[in-house]
């Protein structure tokens, strides 16, 4: 029971670690107010005044992104599931449990890695000026 827990913790963990960037940041969030979620730069293109060319750049990071995500959604699910029959033992070795583990985590720091670089590429794309109308539209 305790081993189930322990996997539904890191599912859970894991399942709002991918969801982390796409919301809206609060103004307490370090990270999260120094980058714009690309959904509020696609409500506003025409208020930041958003050329084409930025557009179809955003557009191309954020395709390579999501393809990104959906292999390691997939990678997480076997390595999960992996996890899932060792923990199911009746008597679970700590060793390959916690080694399990460590593959599941290493898969969500590429995530987290892979949202930071989306999130730079975009803000690197804005101009000076978009940025602070991004920034007045978000207070």
């Amino acid at each position: 029971m305790y081993m189930k827990r322990i996997l539904l913790i890191v599912l859970g963990i894991w399942l709002c670690s991918v969801n982390l960037f796409a919301q809206q940041r609060t103004p307490d969030d370090p990270i999260g107010k120094s980058f714009f979620p690309p959904d509020m730069i696609m409500q506003n293109q025409e208020a930041v005044n958003l050329t084409e060319s930025q557009r179809n750049s955003i557009n191309k990071e954020m395709q390579s992104a999501q393809s990104d995500f959906v292999n390691l959604q997939w990678d997480m699910a076997r390595e999960s599931e992996k996890l899932k029959s060792l923990i199911e033992n009746e008597k679970p070795s700590e060793k390959d449990v916690l080694e399990q583990l460590e593959k599941i985590l290493a898969i969500e720091n590429k995530v987290k890695k892979r949202q930071i670089t989306l999130l730079i590429r975009i803000k690197n794309l804005l101009s000076h000026e978009q940025q602070e109308k991004l920034q007045q539209l978000r207070r």
